[in-house]
């Protein structure tokens, strides 16, 4: 279950005030027209979002009523390295901020496992962000595992819906030092960027950056 951040709670990499707790808004008017503006953003998301419930990867149609730039994947009640992974959206271009997109993401446990028993099939490590004016969005989890068979490298999935373009998904975040990553998984730029990550020590937090550039529609 994806729990939205208290500013309060810890310093991320980004001020709590550029991630403000927000529906699905465009802007911060307290208004009749932000609540509409709101409605029509959350209506294309789902409309882009893939319904077939045969989909393995998909997500994007379960996304809550209220959703934000900023998200706590695992809660602090979780055992596990902490991880943060911030970054920015970007048109196709690889430059033009993406606004209003939808990122959905999930992983494993710390045994490499996702869903348990009555769990969603994602497992409890899942949630959604929208990144704000400046395609900006961070989320806070703790590393997983990778699969128990040992042959996959630890990894985070994405996707990303817009209100002009269907779900989609991208690259795999990974994680530098992994020997488990593969030479496709090294040449791939879906998503663009670079989706493996050299994390750094912050406060005792593992932080990374993934920028996204979205695949050509």
């Amino acid at each position: 279950m994806i729990h939205i951040e208290n500013n309060g709670r810890r310093s991320f990499l980004f001020s709590a005030a550029a991630f403000a707790v927000l529906p699905l808004v465009p802007g911060c008017r307290p208004d009749v027209s932000a609540q509409t503006d709101a409605s029509d953003v959350r209506r294309r998301l789902l409309q882009n979002a893939i319904s077939d419930a045969g989909c393995e990867w998909c997500g994007a149609r379960d996304v809550p009523e209220t959703v934000a730039a900023k998200a706590v994947i695992a809660g602090s009640e979780e055992k596990g390295e902490r991880l943060i992974i911030s970054g920015r959206v970007f048109r196709s271009d690889a430059r033009t901020p993406a606004p209003n997109t939808l990122i959905y993401l999930y992983h494993t446990d710390l045994e490499g496992i996702y869903g348990r028993g009555s769990e969603h099939k994602h497992g409890r490590f899942r949630g959604w962000l929208l990144a704000d004016a400046e395609g900006r969005y961070e989320f806070e989890t703790i590393k997983p595992a990778p699969y128990p068979a040992g042959r996959t490298a630890a990894h985070i999935h994405m996707t990303v819906t817009t209100p002009e373009t269907r779900e989609d998904w991208i690259d795999s975040i990974l994680f530098e030092g992994d020997s488990l990553i593969t030479a496709r998984e090294r040449a791939s730029r879906k998503g663009g960027f670079n989706p493996i990550l050299t994390l750094e020590r912050k406060g005792g937090v593992l932080a990374g950056i993934r920028d996204i550039a979205l695949p050509r529609a």
